[in-house]
């Protein structure tokens, strides 16, 4: 990283770093608590800060040994975004890419699984974002648009490869759908009269549409085949009816399906 790098060895010399990490549960408790009403105060958030913010987490996360605590502080780390200012918001969310953009080649095989779950928590609480705005659009409300800048600047870039990590882009383009389903945003986007949400999803399917001309085969091949999975409002639902009735005729009758 920069200049706005914290090393390892730094982020063990932060307390509140240390208290996230810890085995005790009541010192990770304060700590992020101390946290949420420290993020809660700020106006502004300078991008400078919430990288270094954001560096600091990363290595928490880094230190936090066994699985239930791992989901619980990727979980918590999430939903820190759901306390800060509207300002804030778009500043936290692309420092959080950021970080995990260069930190990502260097994560080791045995700590890669509770980052690809704070991946998945941190998308799903922007999300929630955006969700809890109504899927508001422009105006003085600019939380939305912020989020979408994220996406399109971060999550689903087309114009930048090297600005995402490759196994990143890959673990995004794999949870997306099972995100938008799982926080309510596709049954939003199903229901009558709900415009914004169906804008919404449509946005972020010509995102990943856009992928599907990438250089890198592995993402086009993922982009091609998330883009088209049946719980999205653009492609058509097979109908599997006829195949059924005819496979049930065919062991009635006996015959084998080779």
């Amino acid at each position: 990283m920069a200049a706005d790098a914290v090393s390892a060895q730094q982020a063990q010399q932060m307390p509140f770093i240390k208290n996230l990490a810890s085995s005790d549960r009541k010192a990770r408790t304060e700590s992020l608590a101390s946290l949420q009403s420290f993020l809660s105060s700020r106006p502004s958030l300078a991008p400078l800060d919430a990288r270094k913010l954001w560096t600091g987490l990363y290595y928490a996360l880094w230190m936090t040994d066994r699985p239930r605590p791992q989901q619980a502080l990727a979980a918590d780390l999430a939903n820190l975004v759901h306390g800060l200012r509207d300002p804030c918001v778009e500043t936290w969310c692309a420092a959080f890419w950021s970080v995990l953009g260069t930190q990502w080649p260097h994560i080791e095989a045995l700590r890669l699984d509770k980052f690809l779950l704070l991946v998945r928590r941190v998308f799903a609480a922007h999300l929630r974002v955006v969700r809890e705005r109504g899927y508001k659009e422009g105006g003085d409300d600019d939380v939305v648009e912020g989020v979408k800048r994220v996406f399109a600047g971060w999550c689903f870039d087309k114009e930048d490869e090297q600005r995402v990590a490759l196994g990143l882009r890959l673990h995004v383009l794999d949870v997306w759908v099972d995100e938008l389903e799982r926080e309510g945003v596709l049954a939003d986007a199903a229901a009558e009269g709900n415009e914004g949400a169906r804008r919404f999803v449509e946005f972020v399917g010509e995102l990943v549409e856009g992928l599907k001309r990438c250089p890198v085969k592995s993402v086009r091949q993922r982009a091609a085949d998330s883009y088209d999975d049946e719980r999205l409002p653009w492609v058509e639902k097979k109908d599997g009816g006829e195949e059924e009735g005819e496979e049930q005729e065919e062991e009635a009758g006996g015959v084998a399906v080779l």
